[in-house]
């Protein structure tokens, strides 16, 4: 069982990337219609964003308890454990949370720096080159591994492999 090449698996990510943003749209529009009829009491940022979480999380457990995500199926790559078994929903919770790496660093030091951002689109033109910086460096990662695997899914106990 090989790691398929980086190239592809980085081209699978920027497919994801759509999928994500497609999916977070959705949500976002569930919640404001949701949040017109009954108006939450408190912040609502916060519970927007553990909606977020969940609802990815969702999509991600699914797709990798079944093999693959669309990006995934699209780029031929699969997902299994590391015994080369289908992914359980304990080890796909697991890698869900760890491959928030990608991004929870940048987005942190976003939060840092400019935490009274009108809102993250306005802040995010300072930290882009940081973001992009850290998703590179974490992907390039992988080479330091004679398994060219990710460092989230050897933690979490799974592979990608060609489909």
């Amino acid at each position: 069982m090989t790691a398929p090449r980086l190239r592809r698996r980085l081209a699978s990510l920027l497919y994801e990337a759509l999928v994500i943003i497609a999916l977070v749209l959705v949500v976002v529009a569930l919640f404001s219609l949701v949040g017109m009829a009954a108006p939450v009491i408190g912040a609502r940022r916060p519970v927007l964003l553990a909606l977020m979480f969940v609802a990815l999380g969702g999509y991600f457990t699914y797709c990798w308890r079944n093999g693959q995500t669309l990006a995934m199926r699209a780029w031929k790559i699969r997902i299994v454990e590391a015994n080369g078994a289908p992914v359980g929903l304990g080890r796909a919770c697991l890698r869900y949370v760890l491959a928030w790496a990608w991004v929870a660093p940048p987005l942190a030091l976003l939060a840092a720096y400019a935490p009274h951002a009108p809102s993250f689109s306005a802040a995010l033109g300072i930290d882009a080159a940081a973001l992009l910086a850290w998703i590179a460096l974490w992907a390039f990662a992988c080479l330091l591994r004679a398994d060219h695997q990710f460092w989230h899914d050897v933690a979490s106990g799974t592979r990608l492999v060609d489909a």
